[in-house]
């Protein structure tokens, strides 16, 4: 067994230089039941709400995909963080391990994580079983801070004063999922990203992952892999198939039945699974717009990925836009006629076109929109050297270049990394750096096995009374920001809003001669 672990960890570099998107098979929305109407009623409605920046978006039907999109700049071949997503796969896991006899719900811990435990453990925190843990409902606080500051989460975490016995009170905490891919780890030898990476995600040829690791090197589980949104549609069918990918099981089918029904006292989620708003619904949640959505009694998966720093709901969007007009045989592609415009009056000349045909045209042209703004600007900006007081951006240094093709920016961040920004006016230019994106810095600073590039796509506008607009799009990750940066003299305005909050913080810079 330890040889063909070996022998797979060996061929993974190779495994991951393929691409794995478009390999579900595709149809279409009126040969799998819906009309393409509805579907792009449902991709178009997911525009609208300003508090959600929408990256991507699949709709799986009997097993097939039959809506997609990926608004400009994010592309379907990204990876995407998945927050708190991450947690439904590592209960998968849990479940392999009680299907190889590894271990059982009802066994304490401390079995697995004893030599992390208090000298003097009291018998509450020796009660805590998997089973609590999958639930949330260890008993111990929540302390959210504690992953930024602490290096022995272990330790740190089972030396708390315990707020109640376990499986009494449910508390939603991302490190009772840290502590169950730790007992991972203990019982097979693996971290849990190289168990899942042969027990899961080559079998699904999920080959384009990642996921962060804490100090002590452990995956952190409950938050912090990366994959593809098809990646996630992959997952999301896989659950609502049971457990069986093309035939062969990689679940156990009583396991995803337990991970997706009621398991706690609030009756409002399972096995490190959300229960939906609707009876029978299942969700993976993520922070900011994450969402594996999947719904037995109409074969359908939906998976979103967003930056959202307000919440939508978008369980009510699938289930009265795309649900609710689901059938179980194929629909008739409706036609329809569409009028040409000319100088801006739409004249009777028209041509015949299918909804389908609409919907395939749509789903190309979705975009996060641009910065509106000149290409130029009556403020002489030439290699104008902007220092920066501390901001969220972590920016401390900034050269604005305007250039025939567009403006740059060369930055300087507070880890003295150095990387240039290319942005387009009213289009977005990509582009890679070796800098971290928007983010609290002391979380992601304390993490290891991150992505060590970042995808960004920028654009720009200057306005007419000089301000210069910026809008980025942190690509493989989940955020951007708004940028403004305000000259008068020597004296800087930076003022940043960041895609997953609705706040603008204003701090100063000035100019370096």
């Amino acid at each position: 067994m330890k040889r063909i672990i070996f022998i797979l960890l060996i061929l993974i570099p190779h495994l991951e230089s393929k691409a794995q998107f478009n390999e579900l098979i595709r149809s279409t929305p009126e040969a799998e039941g819906i009309a393409s109407r509805y579907v792009k009623q449902f991709l178009d409605t997911l525009q609208t709400f300003r508090s959600m920046q929408i990256h991507s978006c699949i709709i799986v039907r009997h097993g097939r995909v039959i809506a997609e999109m990926y608004p400009t700049p994010w592309k379907k071949g990204n990876s995407h963080a998945l927050y708190s997503a991450s947690k439904t796969f590592t209960a998968a896991a849990i479940g392999m391990c009680i299907s190889d006899s590894l271990i059982t719900l009802n066994d304490s811990i401390c079995k697995y994580l004893g030599e992390y435990y208090p000298e003097e453990p009291n018998d509450t925190i020796q009660a805590i079983t998997v089973r609590d843990l999958l639930t949330m409902q260890s008993g111990l606080p929540v302390d959210t801070r504690m992953r930024t500051v602490e290096t022995q989460w272990l330790r740190f975490y089972l030396a708390q004063k315990p707020k109640d016995m376990p499986g009494v009170l449910w508390a939603y905490d991302s490190i009772v999922t840290y502590m169950l891919s730790a007992i991972v780890q203990k019982v097979t030898g693996m971290k849990l990203m190289d168990f899942l990476r042969i027990r899961l995600f080559i079998p699904l040829h999920i080959t384009q992952v990642a996921w962060e690791e804490s100090p002590e090197g452990i995956t952190c589980g409950g938050w912090g892999l990366y994959m593809q949104p098809e990646s996630m549609a992959k997952f999301g069918l896989l659950l609502l198939r049971g457990g069986v990918w093309n035939g062969v099981r990689i679940i156990d089918r009583e396991w995803v039945g337990e991970m997706m029904k009621p398991q706690s006292v609030t009756g409002k989620y399972g096995y490190q699974m959300w229960q939906g708003n609707y009876h029978g619904w299942t969700e993976a949640n993520g922070a900011y717009g994450q969402y594996i959505d999947i719904i037995p009694d109409k074969d359908l998966v939906v998976v979103i990925t967003a930056c959202n720093y307000q919440g939508i709901p978008h369980q009510k969007l699938i289930k009265t836009i795309l649900a609710s007009h689901c059938q179980k045989k194929p629909v008739a592609i409706v036609y329809r006629k569409l009028y040409r415009k000319v100088n801006g009056r739409t004249v009777k000349t028209y041509q015949l076109a299918s909804d389908l045909d609409i919907l395939r045209e749509a789903q190309k042209k979705y975009s996060i929109p641009t910065v509106q703004g000149n290409a130029y600007s009556h403020v002489c900006i030439r290699n104008t050297n902007v220092q920066l007081a501390p901001n969220v951006l972590g920016w401390q240094n900034v050269i604005i270049k305007p250039s025939i093709n567009g403006l740059s920016l060369e930055v300087t961040d507070t880890d003295n990394k150095n990387y240039t920004l290319v942005l387009g006016n009213k289009k977005w230019t990509e582009n890679t750096i070796n800098g971290l994106p928007y983010n609290p810095r002391p979380f992601l600073n304390n993490f290891s096995n991150l992505p060590q590039n970042w995808k960004v796509a920028g654009c720009y506008g200057w306005s007419n009374d000089g301000i210069l607009n910026i809008r980025l799009c942190y690509t493989n990750w989940f955020s951007g920001a708004d940028i403004s940066i305000k000259i008068s003299s020597a004296a800087v305005t930076f003022t940043v809003k960041p895609t997953d909050s609705s706040k603008r913080i204003v701090t100063t810079g000035w100019i370096r001669n």
